[in-house]
Formats: structure tokens, C-alpha cells, sequence
């Protein structure tokens, strides 16, 4: 995948489009300030890195959609735009994506989000030939396993102008947090020293020995079990039989003792849920105990009742003969009449045949005075007698209702008494279904572990461990951490060859030694004859530049040739900055100093060298204030920013 253009797009529909020639060294030279440095940050943002590093300032004013063109290695061609981010925003995760032969930058009406950014970067890899891989962090490790894709690609394609004259800093954004162990888990698979189908492999080697400790494990359930089965067996069927799950049955052997247990596992009770029979008596007892008080509670109530009818009766009588007597009592104003003896009433001076009141003589003479005399001795006598009988019926009546209350008291014990059996019945009732439910669960696990003791079932379980096992043994060698670490280490070597080569054609310090890169610690390592001296042990800013020029240049060499993943672009911002020291160098582009120019014409010779090798399946993207007079380096010069020439036109400034 190499770049064809990078395509800016104004508000109003204008474009600021930059081309590019695949397989070839492409130069924008210009001054400070033009826009060389925004390059880098678009094409990174648009391979999916969702914060745009654009500076503030007129690129970030006056561009609504960044895109980019790509020439794919199977011919096709991929449009990749990005809208800015929302104002007050540095980032976003939406994004254009469009595949095809002739394809090229639509006008600005014609953008539009139909992908996000992480989608983006998997498309995109997998375009270029990144396939399913996974890199599994050390056992113990907290970090999650990390898939490479074409954002972790172009940190080994990027190289910015504070990067690529680090000390410290090797790769694109190595000092951000995360990124550099990115780095070290990543290159491993760009290089090839990670099978293509590892990521595969690895996986199935988890499965393979979750598969396989789960076999152990069952094979060793099942060996211990056949050594206490049958005594488990039996404990089990005395468990049934006493939730009355299996009746009282002969057993002849093992295979009775299974056939009636996996009856019993759907089987119905066969005795009472209530086995007390004491507390079936207290119930009964009790129950009896009831009925007879309740009885003679009711002869107590109709007693009662017989009393207060015969209290009632006996009122009416009495009244009516205190009605009588008084009415007689009137007598007591007659001659005589107080004397109520028999003599003295019968010698009483009345004339009976005559009106005592006027003295007519009476057709029906009246009752004598002596007769109503006894009449009404008679009745004050009844009276009496009634009247003195009331005390004894209300003590009677208080007696029959202090008995009905006893009665009712007993009653109410009673049933309370047989409710508490009755809770105690239920709750007991509900024991027993749980204990036959628990017995069912036991009943059916301990079958399940008779019939993995068939000895046959235990040879079949062996068979499938023996496989497993070998598995998993193939997996592992396949997988051999000692053989990846060969194939990295020869891959590496390969690559610190080239970079030793590359280093002595720049005429860098230390490039006659060996030199070899450190994917540890990141770095260019030489191994002097005191010792190795990683990069930032060796001085100046030189050599920095021209360790980083060279790793890189010869890393891509390694990838083209061996036809990794990755894109196929070197893109470096301001390379020669150690050579300019003066702002005057800067705006005609050529150092002043011989050996600064001599070194710079140096540096460019390797990247057109190195292109050239390489053609058409390299390409380099150099944004540097060299300008040199070569003809060859002038034929490379794709863009000059010089005299107000800058990446963004003036009218779009000013009119913003």
C-alpha cells in the first residue's frame, strides 16, 4: 500500500489536493511554517488514529475533511477521508472508507461517515494482508492480548521531526504510554517471526487444555468413584427407603441396586408423610377431649337458657299478684279488718247482703270480708314465696356462666393445642418432601458417577485423555517460545546487518561495529569492543538522525522483501534539521557548510538508493528544507513551499 494523494477540503467545496508517485522518493522541500509537518499527521489520522495532531492555527481553521488516496498491491485503490473534529474537539471516531480499481477523490458533497475509526484500521489491515493474530501477554502479566493492525503499522512507516533526531525515541510515538510495549508485541508479527496461523494455534491450544484437564479430572472422579461405589449405592438405597422413595425390596447386586434407584428417582411416596404415632395419639386424645367439652358446654348453655325462661315466666306471675294484693288492700280501712285472725275477721260487724258503702241492699251479695281476708293472705304468701325464689335463680344463672366461660376456656386450649400439631404436621410434612427431593438429587449424581465406574466407560475415558494429551503436545511444539525466539532473533540480525551497512555509507560513528536493533529496549544497539553502547550513549544529533534514517530504511528492506503486512511507506519530516542551523539555511535550503551539505547530499543518496533497490514496491515521503541542486533530487521534488507557497492557498486564509 503506497500513498497516490492527500486531499484537503475546504467548507465551501475547494480542494488542496497533493500528488504523489508510488514506488519512488517524493520530496516537499520549503520553508518553516508551510504545512511539511501537517503531512505526517494526516496520514496518520487517516489510518485510523482518531486524535487529530494538526496544529491550531490555518490548517485546523480552514479544512472540514482530510483524505487520503491509496494504491493497493493488488491493483485496487482504497479513499480513506476523515471529517475535523467538532470545534473545541481533538478527536473523533467517524470516518469515509471506499474500495475500487479507478477510484479517486470525490468532491466534497459526496463525503459522508459510513465507518468508524477501529473498523477503519481492521479494513484497512486486512486489505494489506494483516491476518487474525494475537499477541499473548507473559502468564501473570496484567496487560490484555494485542491484536497488530495497520495503526500499529505505521508506527514503523512515521517519523516525525522531534522523533527521528531523538536520543531516546526510536519508532513513532514510543514515549506515549502504552505504545511502546505496542511496539514490542507487534514487530514480532510484522517481522514473520510469528506464524501466520499462530494467533490461530494459540487459541486452539487454550481449548486443547481446558479439554484436557477437564478429561483428567474426570478420569480421576471416575477412578475413585469405582473404588466406594458400592458402598455409596447401598448407603443411598437405606436413604430411600427411609423417605418411603423405594419399598422393602431383595437386592441381588450392583446392577438391582441402580435399577431400583433410577425408579426411585420418579417414585411416589410409599409411607406416611407423619411417622409419630405419638403425636397422631396427642391428636386423636385431644381431638375427643374437644368434642366432650363442647357437649357440655351446650347442656350448660340450655340449662341457662331453661332458667332465664322459668326467671321470666315467674316475673309475670309475681306481678300479676302484686296487682291483686294491692288491690285488696284497701280492706284494711274496714271495721276489723286489721285483725286478720279467723276469729276476728268471722265476728267482724258486715252485713254481707247490703252495700258496706251505701246500704242497698245487693241482688249477688259480695264476697265477705273474711273471705277476702284469706284471699289476700293467700296472695302476700305466694308472693313471698316468689320473691324469695330470685336470689337463688340469679346465683344459678352467674354458676351456669362462670362454667360456660371454664368450658370455652378448655375448648380454646384444646384447639390451639391441636393447631400447634397441625403446623407441626406440615412443617414435618415439608421436611420430608425436601429430604425425598435432596435424596433424588443424591440418587441421580451418585448414578451418574456408577456409570462412569463401568470399566469399560473408564477405557473409553483414557483413550480420549491419551488424545488430548498429544494435542496439546503438538500444539506446544508448534508453538515452541524457544524456536519463535530463534526466528525474531535471525530476523533481527538480518535487519542489523543492513543497518551496519546503511551506517557506514553515512559515515556514522561507531558504524564500524556491529549493529544490531534491540527490540527490549526499543533502541540501535552497537556492540563496541568496551561494550555495547545503545543510542544514547552515542553523541550528536548526526548521528540520531542517521541511526534513525538507517534502522528504518533497513526494517522496510526486510518487510518489502519478505512481503509482510505492513505499508509500503517511509515518511519522515525534517530528516536533515541537524544540518540547518541557520534560519538562511533553512530558506534557500542548502547548508552553508561543506560538510553539512556533503552530509545531507549523503542522506538522500541512501533514500534514493535504497528506493531504487526497492522499485516500484517502496516509496518514500521525505518533508525536509533541503533543496539540493541534483538533478536527480530536483526530479524527486514533488512539492516547493517557498515565496508565500504554502500547503494551505493564501485565498482560503484570508477569506477565513
Amino acid at each position: 500500500m503506497q500513498l497516490l494523494a492527500i486531499v484537503l477540503y475546504n467548507a465551501d467545496g475547494r480542494t488542496r489536493r497533493l500528488d504523489f508517485e508510488p514506488g519512488a522518493l517524493n520530496i516537499v522541500t520549503g520553508e518553516s511554517q508551510a504545512g511539511k509537518s501537517a503531512l505526517l499527521t494526516i496520514v496518520e489520522y487517516c489510518l485510523g488514529r482518531s486524535t487529530m495532531m494538526v496544529p491550531v492555527g490555518p490548517i485546523a481553521n480552514t479544512v472540514a475533511w482530510y483524505s487520503t488516496l491509496w494504491q493497493l498491491d493488488d491493483g485496487g485503490r482504497a479513499f480513506v477521508a476523515r471529517p475535523a473534529p467538532a470545534p473545541g474537539k481533538a478527536s473523533t471516531s467517524g470516518a469515509m472508507l471506499e474500495f475500487g480499481a479507478t477510484l479517486d477523490a470525490p468532491p466534497l458533497s459526496s463525503l459522508e461517515v459510513n465507518i468508524e475509526s477501529r473498523a477503519l484500521r481492521e479494513q484497512m489491515g486486512r486489505r494489506i494482508g494483516i491476518e487474525e493474530n494475537l499477541s499473548e501477554p507473559p502468564v501473570g502479566s496484567l496487560r490484555h492480548p494485542l491484536e497488530a493492525n495497520i495503526g500499529h503499522a505505521a508506527l514503523l512507516c512515521l517519523q516525525s521531526q522531534n522523533e527521528v533526531a531523538s536520543a531516546n525515541t526510536l519508532f513513532h510515538r514510543q514515549g506515549e504510554p502504552g505504545i511502546d510495549q505496542a511496539l514490542r508485541d507487534t514487530i514480532p508479527y510484522f517481522l514473520g517471526a510469528v506464524a501466520h496461523d499462530e494467533a490461530l494455534k494459540r487459541a486452539q491450544l487454550r481449548d486443547a487444555k481446558r479439554n484436557l484437564t477437564r478429561l483428567s479430572n474426570e478420569l480421576e472422579r471416575a477412578e475413585n468413584a469405582a473404588l466406594t461405589i458400592d458402598v455409596e449405592l447401598n448407603a443411598l438405597l437405606a436413604e430411600a427407603r427411609a423417605v418411603g422413595l423405594v419399598g422393602e425390596v431383595d437386592v441381588a447386586g450392583r446392577s438391582d441396586i441402580v435399577r431400583i434407584l433410577q425408579g426411585a428417582r420418579v417414585a411416589q411416596p410409599q409411607v406416611a408423610a407423619l411417622a409419630d404415632t405419638e403425636a397422631q395419639d396427642r391428636r386423636l386424645e385431644l381431638q375427643v377431649t374437644r368434642d366432650q367439652v363442647r357437649a357440655e358446654l351446650r347442656r350448660v348453655l340450655d340449662d341457662r337458657a331453661l332458667l332465664i325462661h322459668q326467671e321470666q315466666a315467674e316475673t309475670g306471675a309475681s306481678a300479676s299478684l302484686r296487682q291483686q294484693r294491692d288491690r285488696l288492700t284497701v280492706l284494711a280501712r274496714l271495721p276489723g279488718f286489721g285483725d286478720s285472725s279467723p276469729s276476728s275477721v268471722a265476728s267482724a260487724p258486715l252485713d254481707t247482703d247490703t252495700c258496706p258503702v251505701c246500704g242497698h241492699e245487693l241482688e249477688e251479695p259480695d264476697p265477705t270480708a273474711a273471705a277476702l281476708q284469706i284471699g289476700l293472705s293467700e296472695l302476700r304468701a305466694q308472693v313471698e314465696v316468689l320473691t324469695g325464689a330470685r336470689p337463688a335463680h340469679r346465683r344459678a344463672v352467674a354458676d351456669l356462666d362462670t362454667r360456660a366461660a371454664e368450658l370455652r376456656g378448655e375448648i380454646r386450649t384444646a384447639d390451639d393445642a391441636l393447631a400447634h400439631l397441625e403446623r407441626a404436621y406440615e412443617m414435618d410434612a415439608e421436611a420430608n418432601v425436601d429430604s425425598r427431593d435432596f435424596t433424588r438429587g443424591r440418587i441421580d449424581a451418585t448414578l451418574t458417577r456408577a456409570n462412569l465406574t463401568d470399566e469399560t466407560q473408564l477405557e473409553v475415558l483414557r483413550q480420549q485423555l491419551d488424545r488430548a494429551r498429544m494435542t496439546v503436545e503438538a500444539l506446544e511444539s508448534d508453538l515452541d517460545a524457544d524456536n519463535d525466539r530463534e526466528q525474531l532473533t535471525s530476523r533481527l540480525v538480518a535487519v542489523g546487518r543492513d543497518i551496519s551497512r546503511y551506517a557506514a555509507q553515512l559515515q556514522l560513528e561507531h558504524s564500524g561495529d556491529s549493529v544490531r536493533l534491540d527490540l527490549a529496549r526499543l533502541t540501535v544497539v552497537t556492540d563496541t569492543p568496551t561494550g555495547p553502547a545503545p543510542l544514547f550513549r552515542i553523541g550528536s544529533a548526526a548521528n540520531w538522525i542517521g541511526y534513525h534514517l538507517a534502522t528504518h530504511l533497513a526494517l522496510h528492506r526486510f518487510l518489502v522483501e519478505q512481503n509482510r503486512p505492513v505499508p509500503r511507506l517511509l515518511m519522515l519530516d525534517q530528516p536533515t534539521q541537524a544540518h540547518y542551523p541557520a534560519e538562511a539555511d533553512n530558506a534557500t535550503g542548502a547548508p552553508e557548510d561543506d560538510a553539512d551539505r556533503v552530509a545531507v547530499r549523503r542522506m538522500f543518496e541512501l533514500m534514493r538508493d535504497v528506493v531504487a533497490e526497492l522499485a516500484p514496491k517502496f516509496q518514500m515521503i521525505v518533508c525536509d528544507h533541503a533543496d539540493l541542486p541534483e538533478s536527480w533530487f530536483q526530479t524527486a521534488v514533488r512539492y516547493r513551499w517557498r515565496a508565500g507557497v504554502k500547503l494551505i492557498p493564501a485565498d482560503w486564509i484570508n477569506e477565513g
